[in-house]
């Protein structure tokens, strides 16, 4: 028994086609499951459009939450199967999140080049090489860490989640008995907290990719435009 993830098109600009995305989206899960049968093998497709009918796909922060939990969902799969004659944007989130979390990945009736393509680009993961050497030992406060892809959930494991501002936490020093780190993400300014050990510890920004080191760079101009609004209200 497999459950079968089916990503297809969905969002658009009008009710009508959003409901034939709809509707393809189901006759989709039908044809997956038909042809599980011819070949004896029971597959349970599954396919998020349509799932979440409370959140509206127009809103930018509602159609975020689906795309989170869609990608939750596809984590419990066994497989991703692409169909449509177009990779949108959802479903290349989709389709980059199987690869993250290495599941097969088939085309059902959609070019295979075309996922390639969605593949090919995608942003390799940060790890301890751009580091320094025996960071994990320093105090975090105040320093640009890289979180270990293990301690993401399986939806948002991409390399803009792994760089965080350390703010505080008795985590934060080395030889502390608390073990948590409250951080702040410095592409979108969440704030979450991880135990020490999901680390991989200081960045050497010099070792950074450049998108990363950018990043980080307007992070830094946007703390202190604020720190200096902040006085000049005082």
């Amino acid at each position: 028994m497999k459950f079968v993830y089916i990503a297809s098109p969905y969002h658009a600009d009008t009710p009508e086609e959003m409901e034939r995305n709809k509707q393809f989206a189901h006759a989709a899960c039908e044809q997956a499951y038909r042809l599980g049968r011819i070949n004896g093998i029971k597959i349970i497709p599954v396919t998020p459009i349509g799932n979440f009918p409370y959140l509206d796909d127009h809103k930018p922060d509602e159609r975020e939450q689906a795309l989170h939990m869609g990608t939750a969902l596809l984590s419990k799969c066994d497989e991703l199967w692409v169909a449509g004659d177009r990779i949108s944007e959802g479903m290349r989130g989709e389709i980059r999140a199987a690869a993250r979390m290495d599941k097969p990945i088939y085309s059902l009736g959609i070019e295979q080049q075309k996922i390639q393509d969605a593949i090919f680009d995608m942003l390799p993961m940060l790890d301890e090489r751009q580091c320094f050497q025996n960071s994990d030992r320093r105090d975090y406060t105040g320093q640009l860490l890289i979180v270990k892809p293990s301690a993401l959930t399986p939806w948002s494991i991409e390399p803009e989640n792994q760089l965080w501002i350390a703010t505080h936490g008795n985590g934060c020093r080395p030889d502390a008995k608390g073990r948590s780190v409250f951080v702040e993400n410095i592409f979108d300014g969440d704030r979450a907290s991880f135990d020490r050990s999901d680390f991989y510890g200081v960045a050497n920004v010099k070792r950074l990719p450049d998108w990363a080191q950018k990043a980080f760079e307007e992070y830094q101009q946007q703390q202190n435009s604020e720190n200096e609004s902040e006085e000049q209200d005082l």
